[in-house]
């Protein structure tokens, strides 16, 4: 099927590249934007998924999504983050995401696996998509408290280390936003991914 244009009456035959350059011209202005440019404390979607700004930086913008990305998973078979079944979604997701806006635009962070009583056995780690820490919730909770989540939800903070007999517990956040903990092992909490993005992206408001 042939596609034509009529200017003052005389019909143009276009090309398939064409037409793609007339229909990307076409799109609503004002639904896409840069990052940077989304309040803190307000939303935005990459491909299906929303997610919540949390901080600007210079150049970089904390983002969480805005549900669960799992609503019932196990921590892993210890409570060390590093290595655990949660952080192997949380990867693949990066992966996901990184096919949407570009390896480049999603910014590898610190992970401070610091345990709730203080010992930092488990040491900081790096990684491209993590759950956030006991630090950062308290950083940002008055953000998340505006969507709440009618699910418990996994930090990446460990109760304890073995060293104080407690490797058996990890902080979450319950449904109405307290911080407690719950066994490694359990199935009881959701996956909510963190991560850091290039604020120079275009995102759909």
């Amino acid at each position: 099927m042939k596609n034509y244009l009529c200017i003052n009456g005389k019909k143009i035959e276009l090309t398939a590249e064409q037409i793609k350059q007339i229909e990307g011209s076409m799109k609503v202005k004002g639904t896409e934007t840069k990052l940077k440019s989304i309040p803190v404390g307000e939303t935005f979607k990459l491909g299906k998924y929303e997610f919540i700004v949390l901080e600007h930086s210079k150049d970089t913008t904390a983002v969480i999504l805005k549900n669960l990305l799992y609503e019932s998973e196990r921590f892993g078979s210890n409570n060390n983050y590093n290595g655990s079944y949660v952080e192997g979604l949380c990867d693949k997701f990066a992966t996901e995401i990184m096919k949407i806006v570009g390896k480049e635009n999603l910014i590898e962070h610190t992970v401070d696996l610091t345990a709730d009583d203080g010992l930092k056995d488990y040491h900081k780690v790096k990684r491209y998509m993590s759950l956030l820490t006991a630090t950062l919730y308290r950083r940002y909770v008055e953000i998340l408290d505006k969507y709440m989540i009618k699910k418990w939800w996994w930090l990446a903070t460990p109760f304890s280390t073995p060293k104080h007999d407690g490797a058996n517990w990890v902080k979450c956040v319950s449904p109405s936003g307290y911080v407690y903990y719950d066994f490694y092992y359990f199935n009881s909490s959701g996956v909510r991914p963190f991560c850091i993005l290039n604020s120079s992206i275009f995102v759909s408001e």
